[in-house]
């Protein structure tokens, strides 16, 4: 698995650290800072549970299958609403409830506690 990933090119000196990255911009909670801020999967319509390589967040699902998701070109990923794996989901509603860029694409979610606290 890591011998696949030291053939890769890349320059060390961009890679982030998940605390000091600002994917697209993720806002500030006025509550609770940054120590609950929730991304959506870059593969599916999950909230992520993992931050790897200093660009991508992922759910369990797809983050067991990243070598297979990474390589897919963009136009080959599912429309929302999209399932674990990148498997297209039926039907229109996204599993999220909410807009977001296509998949393929970073987004943040807000703040996990205040987005908890308004589904109650």
């Amino acid at each position: 698995l890591f011998k696949e990933l030291d053939n890769s090119q890349y320059n060390p000196e961009e890679l982030i650290c998940g605390g000091c990255s600002d994917v697209v911009g993720a806002q500030v909670c006025g509550r609770h800072g940054v120590d609950f801020l929730e991304f959506k999967c870059r593969f599916c319509c999950s909230v992520a549970v993992y931050f790897c390589f200093g660009t991508t967040h992922f759910c369990t699902a797809c983050h067991d299958d990243f070598q297979r998701l990474m390589s897919l070109p963009t136009k080959l990923l599912p429309k929302c609403p999209a399932g674990p794996k990148a498997v297209q989901l039926d039907g229109n509603e996204c599993p999220l409830k909410i807009k977001h860029p296509p998949t393929g694409e970073e987004f943040p979610l807000g703040c996990g506690i205040c987005r908890n606290i308004n589904t109650f």
